[in-house]
């Protein structure tokens, strides 16, 4: 019955009509948690349900305490990113339904420390394995519709002013319809699976957002008259600009996965210093490639330097122009992740770039009165320490995130 009313929502146009639902939850200053300790492929889960066992599985090393520090320090909600590869992998039965109960389970231990949380389905990138994004978006498809609607299902017995689920993180589809006028996938796909969340959740909290990785020019290609649903929040995630934010992650492309030590703001990199930086960064490039592409790493690094340290908070601001023209109050805008990466392999950057990128973006998203949550809590992009008692946060990271910490 559900499938045969999405075929034909998705035949008829993405409009959703009904009476108006519930308003959204009330989301302020959050963090993301961690999505995997122990990164596996789907089949090495499955061989060993054990794997599986708490899931999500940041709940291992995560204490209720250290989220009840989370509140106590001005944290008002928790973003849980969590793969649904495993549950897609199992199919509806008995091992599917355990892990939704785990999901309900964490998202019950964040409340009872005083937190909001929002459920964010954050697939990964896993080629032909089951369960990743390639798959959800095209295969698995009917899959996932089914499975959001019985995440939703679960989720719908938790308060509702306390609970929200983000329907899928980053889509990685439509880039050429957002950027070359080519039409779009993913609206149609998004009024799917909100159809799967209202026929067994009517109020419980959505997060919607653009395709082509959840950008914010994506999502300033969305007509969200298309989307007649009082109880949505509309996300977006800032890493621009993305030289600094990015450099040296390993799981980027050059010119990012080679560049280190670029300061933050761009005004601030002389010539000596991009010299210094071009070259060791060709150099990383040779060792790990056997080349070195200099143009590709000259060129980064003069584009990074020809921004106006304004364009930090440039997303922020497409995304805000973009709800008021709709009359989308700010509140309903969600800056879902933001932040940048300070340590790679013990290698840090000075600490004073990470507290200026992550405050500028922070000063931006609460002068325009939209909620944000920063990446992350613990790791390279982590604004806690996991030697710290119960990884209560620093006293100048607090600072930087407008926090009042009590420290």
């Amino acid at each position: 019955m559900l499938r045969a009313f999405a075929i034909a929502l998705a035949l008829t146009g993405p409009t959703l009509t009904g009476p108006a639902l519930a308003e959204p939850i009330n989301l302020k200053r959050g963090v993301n948690l961690g999505l995997w300790n122990d990164w596996l492929g789907i089949g090495e889960m499955l061989a060993n349900p054990a794997t599986l066992d708490p899931f999500p599985d940041w709940q291992r090393d995560v204490t209720p305490r250290m989220l009840e520090v989370l509140a106590e320090q001005g944290f008002d909600f928790v973003r849980m990113p969590t793969d649904p590869g495993p549950l897609l992998a199992y199919g509806p039965g008995d091992q599917q339904d355990r892990l939704i109960a785990g999901i309900r389970q964490a998202s019950r231990t964040a409340m009872d420390a005083g937190l909001k949380v929002v459920v964010d389905l954050h697939p990964l990138p896993r080629g032909d394995e089951t369960g990743g994004i390639e798959d959800i978006l095209g295969d698995l498809w009917p899959d996932y519709v089914a499975l959001v609607g019985r995440i939703a299902t679960e989720l719908a017995t938790l308060p509702a002013d306390s609970v929200a689920l983000e329907l899928l993180n980053e889509p990685t589809l439509d880039c050429e319809a957002v950027y070359a006028g080519a039409e779009p996938r993913w609206p149609a796909m998004q009024a799917e699976l909100l159809a799967s969340v209202r026929a067994n959740a009517p109020d419980l909290t959505v997060v919607l957002t653009g395709a082509c990785w959840g950008q914010a020019n994506a999502l300033a290609s969305l007509d969200p008259g298309q989307i007649d649903d009082d109880a949505v929040l509309w996300s977006f995630h800032s890493y621009e600009p993305s030289l600094f934010s990015q450099q040296g992650a390993s799981w980027f492309p050059a010119p990012e996965k080679y560049v280190w030590n670029l300061p933050y703001p761009p005004s601030a990199v002389t010539d000596a210093v991009a010299a210094d930086i071009a070259a060791a960064a060709k150099e990383r490039m040779a060792a790990a490639e056997g080349q070195a592409d200099a143009a590709l790493i000259d060129k980064a690094i003069a584009d990074y330097r020809a921004y106006p340290d304004s364009i930090v908070t440039a997303e922020i601001d497409r995304a805000v122009a973009w709800a008021d023209q709709w009359g989308i109050p700010r509140d309903r805008l969600f800056l879902g992740e933001f932040g940048a990466l300070h340590t790679v392999d013990g290698q840090s950057l000075p600490r004073d770039w990470y507290l200026a990128y992550i405050s500028d973006k922070r000063r931006a998203a609460d002068a325009a009165g939209i909620a944000w949550a920063v990446l992350g809590y613990v790791g390279g992009m982590g604004i806690a320490s996991a030697d710290a008692p119960d990884r209560r946060i620093d006293p100048d990271t607090c600072r930087a995130l407008g926090l009042p910490c009590g420290n």
